[in-house]
């Protein structure tokens, strides 16, 4: 027993120090990349990156201890050459990864990742495009570093199998328990989200967080979404008729400006799971949402807005970057297409703002840091930054501790900024630090409660800040990440369950008790934005001025295999594996169909070319 624990120690810190060898390696060969770099960066580089290491050591010692369970009547000449050959495997594939990354970073600017298995299609092009020269000083490099890797092996692990005796029968649970232990650093640790790309993403410096990247890990888990997010479902349409009725419905012409400023400070609140239903001035139950209500009253109302997707990484992704849900796993857990799409904040920094996003609990869930990086955040603040004791919510720090921490964030702020808020209480299981407003133990009660409890967060923030001088030059966004199957229990399809509340308060308004009636997406906010700000649109393709005085008015949204299309008129939810409409209402329903094929086709077109 003791011999066989001694070599997974062992075995666990081979791995461990191999990835760490190879992350000096690659930072030694990308030196014309480590301008700028802090000592404090490089010790989190391998701080962070090791977290990674340790999942993918994780994976190993898994299999590991699943062998020996399995060889547990066998001799020590047996478990050497079984794990010799699994060794000398792992190193090769492991190797080839690691030292294709050092060349394929050089030229690509980002780690290795699944498309490389694209070109294994076409092996012959994919080689035509590499000197001759180049692979065969591959192939002695390759073969030189897995000698001496094995040869390590064989010295410093290998030998703790010498003297071994065979095993007893209830070695075998012993070692199928510590097999399932290793889910532990497999998934990253006990929190939430399990192990992702923004996991280990810490800084603003874009070289430093690949740089704490495992490639081996993130080819793994690039191959394993790449499946997925590439698959095309063909509707039917005629080309050039999908061509135009595209253009048509993404028309737009001059904008109608709302504010007296083009130079705004921007807080964009995005609010967890807050439907429609919810909010009494949009026609849903009285009472949940006073302070919202009372203040629908006073800025601008987007009374048709729809969510383009039931999750908040979907939501996100909407928002900031004006992208619309995929009917599949959502773009943002495949950085590979999600690094190329443009963002709100991005064009925003670049235009001199300050940038900062707060999120009271963990945005490595849903691998959302690592693309609230690209989007060019410049601070990121989250549940670490408040005190161990704020932390009493399943997800973090509750909302009304955020507000606080962001008011008095704002009062220090030097303008112009542009700060993006993402509340949590509202998230099941729906804690709060009041006393429950709507009675009952079901999910729903509980859910209204603590909308309940955001909605007065938000309206004692808004009183606040009235206060500050900074409201006066200052444009407030409250809008949902996405609605919930509460009230009424709905299906994931039913266009209802992605009504959404949007509203526009502040100072920076030359508006008072404006209601916009017209359909409208998450995803025009990017668009319409910046055309408040008369900052160009071009980069967002997909998302529409709402504020233009002639446009398509329509809301897309996508749930599991199946997209919804809505106008003014009509709705159309179309299930993409049937291949049949789920529901068509309206007098021009078919007519709304068509132009929902023709903007699906093409949408897909748009993100199977990121």
């Amino acid at each position: 027993m003791k011999a066989r624990l001694n070599f997974l120690i062992r075995y666990f810190l081979f791995w461990i120090t191999y990835f760490l060898i190879f992350r000096l390696v690659f930072l030694i060969y990308q030196f014309h990349f480590l301008s700028g770099i802090t000592f404090h960066d490089y010790l989190l580089i391998f701080i962070r990156g090791m977290w990674m290491d340790a999942s993918l050591a994780g994976y190993a010692l898994l299999l590991s201890s699943i062998l020996i369970a399995v060889l547990f009547w066998s001799s020590s000449k047996i478990h050497k050459i079984v794990f010799r050959t699994v060794t000398l495997v792992l190193l090769t594939i492991f190797s080839i990864v690691t030292l294709s990354d050092l060349e394929l970073y050089r030229n690509w600017g980002y780690r290795i990742d699944a498309t490389p298995l694209l070109y294994l299609k076409t092996p012959k092009e994919a080689m035509a495009s590499v000197p001759t020269w180049q692979i065969i000083v591959f192939i002695a490099l390759l073969a030189g570093v897995v000698y001496l890797l094995f040869m390590a092996y064989r010295k410093l692990v290998e030998h703790a199998f010498n003297g071994m005796e065979k095993g007893k029968w209830w070695y075998v649970p012993v070692y199928v328990f510590v097999a399932s232990v290793m889910i532990i650093p497999i998934r990253g640790g006990f929190g939430i989200a399990p192990m992702n790309p923004g996991k280990v993403y810490f800084s603003n410096k874009v070289f430093c967080n690949h740089a704490a990247l495992n490639p081996v890990w993130n080819m793994m888990y690039s191959a394993s979404k790449s499946g997925v997010m590439n698959k095309r479902y063909d509707l039917p349409i005629d080309k050039d008729k999908e061509n135009r009725l595209f253009a048509k419905i993404m028309e737009s012409d001059s904008t109608i400006h709302y504010l007296n400023t083009s130079r705004p400070n921007v807080l964009l609140i995005l609010m967890e799971s807050f439907t429609a239903k919810l909010i009494g001035s949009l026609g849903g139950i009285p009472g949940v949402t006073p302070n919202i209500d009372s203040l629908s009253k006073e800025g601008i109302l987007f009374t048709r807005m729809y969510s383009t997707g039931d999750r908040s990484d979907k939501g996100i992704i909407g928002v900031l970057a004006g992208f619309p849900a995929q009917p599949t796993q959502s773009i943002i857990k495949y950085p590979t297409k999600s690094r190329k799409l443009s963002t709100v904040s991005g064009e925003l920094a670049d235009s001199g703002y300050s940038t900062t996003f707060y999120y009271g609990g963990d945005p490595d869930f849903a691998n959302i840091r690592s693309f609230l990086y690209h989007a060019k955040f410049k601070r990121i603040v989250t549940e670490d930054n408040f005190p161990v004791e704020y932390r009493n919510s399943k997800w973090g720090v509750h909302d009304s501790y955020v507000f606080d921490y962001l008011l008095h964030d704002i009062d220090t702020a030097k303008g112009p900024f542009f700060k993006m808020y993402f509340t949590l209480s509202s998230h099941e299981p729906f804690e709060t630090t009041m006393k429950q407003k709507f009675p009952g133990n079901d999910e729903l009660h509980k859910y209204m409660s603590s909308v309940y409890y955001t909605d007065s967060c938000i309206g004692n923030f808004i009183r606040q800040a009235r206060k500050r001088d900074w409201y006066k030059n200052t444009l407030i966004i409250l809008i949902a990440d996405h609605g919930h199957r509460e009230p009424y229990n709905e299906p994931n399809y039913v266009v209802r369950r992605f009504h959404i509340p949007m509203l526009w308060l502040g100072g920076a308004l030359n508006a008072n008790g404006v209601n916009i009636d017209r359909t409208s997406s998450q995803t025009d906010l990017a668009s319409t934005l910046l055309n408040q700000l008369n900052l160009s649109d071009s980069a967002f393709v997909l998302s529409q001025n709402i504020l233009s005085k002639s446009r398509y008015p329509f809301a897309y949204f996508a749930f599991s295999e199946g997209y919804g299309f809505v106008t003014d008129a009509d709705s159309v939810v179309y299930d993409l594996v049937r291949k049949a409409y789920i529901q068509k209402s309206g007098v021009t329903a078919d007519s709304t169909a068509e132009m929902s094929r023709a903007f699906f086709n093409k949408y897909q077109d748009i993100f199977l070319g990121l």
